[in-house]
């Protein structure tokens, strides 16, 4: 299914709703960083939902979304989400012991997965385009 993401751009940023899923916010500092961001926020929103039994809503429009006064200056896109736990992939990453180490040790101290790290760290790299010569 697809829902409708609005985002509205402010001085820190740009923030995140669904409004097919209240309570469903999210954030980030450019565009793209909110847009990844919000396809995670929804997937584990519904996954949560599926989880206790809750049927997910029927998704509203975009252009009846706009229409509304409220929503008025706001972007808005499609995120697709199954709710089942298959919008996350595992795969394998290979790499040595003692930056793995430094990695889970990090993550800990801040109270964040290795998994969650990793994904903050591939998207300062691609923002930066830090491989660019």
């Amino acid at each position: 299914m697809q829902y409708v993401a609005l985002f509205q751009e402010d001085k820190n940023g740009f923030s995140v709703e669904f409004p097919d899923f209240p309570g469903c916010v999210t954030c980030g500092d450019t565009l793209d960083e909110a847009v990844d961001h919000a396809h995670e926020a929804l997937a584990v929103f519904a996954e949560e939902m599926v989880e206790q039994g809750k049927a997910l809503p029927e998704p509203s429009t975009k252009k009846s979304l706009l229409a509304m006064p409220e929503h008025e200056g706001k972007k808005a896109i499609n995120v697709s989400v199954t709710g089942d736990g298959s919008d996350f992939e595992e795969f394998e990453v290979v790499m040595h012991s003692h930056l793995l180490e430094r990695i889970e040790k990090y993550s800990k101290l801040h109270g964040v997965s290795p998994a969650d790290f990793l994904a903050v760290a591939a998207r300062e790299a691609i923002k930066n385009d830090i491989f660019e010569e």
